[in-house]
């Protein structure tokens, strides 16, 4: 704007009014984003790589958020390290998604989502595998009484469910892996030529033995 008013408009001295504007409001944009302004002790990194501003607030309604910091240093990070933390104590595996996270070094955002998501899969599964097991439990014969059929009913699907969610925990970590490698597959390929009346063994590391004696 600052440009056509002074190349087009023909007003130098418009034009420079707006870009001193322009530059106030970039600063305040900066204020807004630094953590430092919201709080008075400086944002510390914490397990998970997770990050949440010390304020009245957050004491108040998330005492168990460890204050983080990282790469970004700015309010949208905290934020956003705060609705992930909020995410998984709600789904009640805020301290197995944080250790999760912590376990696979999560390099950035994605990786602690998807930690996150593994943990919360890996505790649905254990606990519907343990539903499964209570139901079957209740299986004392397996007549056709109405009790043993919903009890038999309900731990098939119980450990149904459990099994899709450990397949799902299973594809968090093939997916982490490919995240990580780009999904490259390498295939190694060895050719071994023998001679007339040569032989050859074809097999992988093998340890040296004792000879026959």
């Amino acid at each position: 704007m600052a440009e056509v008013m002074r190349e087009e408009w023909g007003d130098p001295t418009g034009a420079r009014f707006e870009v001193l504007e322009a530059a106030a409001m970039d600063a305040k944009a900066d204020d807004a984003l630094d953590p430092l302004n919201h709080t008075n002790v400086p944002p510390k990194q914490g397990r998970g790589g997770e990050m949440a501003i010390e304020s009245q607030k957050n004491r108040r309604e998330r005492p168990w958020i460890v204050d983080t910091v990282k790469d970004r240093p700015d309010m949208l990070a905290a934020d956003a390290s705060v609705a992930r933390l909020d995410l998984a104590a709600t789904a009640n595996t805020l301290t197995m998604a944080v250790d999760a996270a912590e376990s696979i070094q999560a390099a950035n955002s994605l990786e602690r989502m998807l930690a996150h998501q593994m943990a919360t899969a890996h505790h649905l599964a254990m606990t519907m595998a343990a539903k499964a097991n209570d139901f079957a439990g209740g299986i004392k014969s397996w007549d056709t009484t109405t009790r043993q059929q919903v009890q038999s009913i309900e731990a098939a699907r119980m450990a149904g469910a459990a099994a899709r969610m450990m397949e799902t925990y299973q594809r968090g970590l093939l997916t982490l892996e490919r995240l990580r490698n780009g999904g490259k597959q390498v295939v190694v390929v060895q050719h071994v030529a023998v001679g007339d009346g040569g032989q050859a063994v074809v097999a992988g590391t093998m340890n040296q033995g004792e000879g026959r004696k």
